[in-house]
C-alpha cells in the first residue's frame, strides 16, 4: 500500500502563508472592534497562529524521514536483486549484462482495477528501455504470474511472432513487442491471513534463446529465495515453505557476499532469506 503523501515546498508554503494570512486578519478586526468575536473564537484563532507556525517545519522532517527511509529501501532492494542477478548468472553463466531482475508488487487504487508497481530493478544498460506499460494481473509474463499465483517462463519472442497479445491491448502489444525475450516470474505469496493471497511478483529477464538454461529449479530457487526476502523487507509473511529446490537462499547469500554488498546489508537480507 502506498504512503499517503506529505506536501512541502512551494505549495505547502503558499498554503500556510494563506491561513495565516486569514487568521491574522480575523484578529486584527477583532482588534478594532470591527468584529465583535466570541472569547472562544478569538482563543481558536491564536491557536491556529501558533500551529500555523510550526506546520511547515514539521511536516518536511516527516519528508526528510520518509525520504531517508526510502533511500535506504532502495539501496537494499538493489542489493538483493543484484545478488539474485547475480546468482543467476553463477547458476547460468549467461552474460550479467543480458539480464534484468524486477521486484512487483499488486496494488489496488481506490475506484480503479488491480495494477502491478514495480518495487525495483536491476539491468545493465544493453537491456531494453522500459516499455512505458502499466502492467495489471493478466497482461504478459508478470501479470500471469500474478492472475495464476504460479511460477511462470515464457519464450515471449515466440508469442510475439504468434501475434499473442498476452491481455495486451493493439496499442501496448506494439509498444512492447520486440522489448522481451524470456521472462520467469516467480509470486510473492502472503500467508497471513486465512488464505494465502498473491501480493506481486519477481520478474527475471533474459535473452533469445535462454528459456531452457533460465526455466531450472536452480534458477527458480534463487528467485524464490529473493521473492522470500522481498516479501520480508516491505512487512509481509510468505509461506512456510519454499516451493522450489532447496539451496536458493545459499546461492543468493553467497552471490551477495561476493559482489561486496555491505556487511550490514549483507546480514540484513541473509538473515530474511533464511527459511
Amino acid at each position: 500500500m502506498a504512503a499517503p503523501r506529505v506536501w512541502t515546498g512551494p505549495v505547502l508554503d503558499v498554503a500556510v502563508a494563506a491561513a495565516a494570512a486569514v487568521v491574522t486578519l480575523l484578529l486584527a478586526l477583532d482588534q478594532a472592534s470591527v468584529w465583535a468575536a466570541p472569547e472562544s473564537a478569538v482563543v481558536t484563532l491564536v491557536l491556529l497562529t501558533a500551529v500555523l507556525a510550526v506546520v511547515p517545519s514539521v511536516l518536511r522532517a516527516v519528508a526528510t524521514f520518509r525520504g531517508r527511509g526510502a533511500a535506504a529501501r532502495r539501496e537494499l532492494f538493489d542489493d538483493l536483486l543484484s545478488g539474485a542477478l547475480w546468482a543467476v548468472v553463477d547458476a547460468t553463466g549467461l552474460d550479467p549484462r543480458d539480464l534484468s531482475v524486477a521486484g512487483y508488487r499488486l496494488v489496488r487504487p481506490w475506484g480503479r482495477a488491480p495494477r502491478l508497481s514495480r518495487v525495483h530493478r536491476v539491468r545493465a544498460r544493453r537491456r531494453p528501455v522500459a516499455s512505458g506499460v502499466r502492467w495489471a494481473p493478466g497482461m504478459g509474463v508478470v501479470g500471469e504470474c500474478v492472475a495464476t499465483g504460479a511460477v511462470v517462463a515464457r519464450d515471449v519472442t515466440t508469442l510475439d511472432a504468434a501475434g499473442d497479445r498476452q491481455g495486451l491491448s493493439p496499442e501496448e502489444f506494439r509498444r512492447v513487442r520486440g522489448k522481451y525475450a524470456v521472462v520467469v516470474a516467480v509470486p510473492l505469496v502472503e500467508d497471513s491471513g486465512a488464505r494465502s493471497s498473491v501480493t506481486g511478483c519477481l520478474a527475471l529477464d533474459g535473452p533469445s534463446g535462454s528459456l531452457e538454461r533460465l526455466d531450472t529449479a536452480q534458477v527458480v530457487g534463487v528467485l524464490e529465495a529473493a521473492s522470500r526476502a522481498l516479501q520480508r523487507l516491505t512487512g509481509q509473511s510468505p509461506p512456510a515453505s519454499a516451493l522450489a529446490a532447496p539451496g536458493g537462499a545459499d546461492r543468493l547469500r553467497a552471490a551477495l557476499e561476493r559482489q561486496g554488498s555491505p556487511a550490514r546489508h549483507v546480514a540484513a537480507v541473509g538473515e530474511r532469506v533464511s527459511p
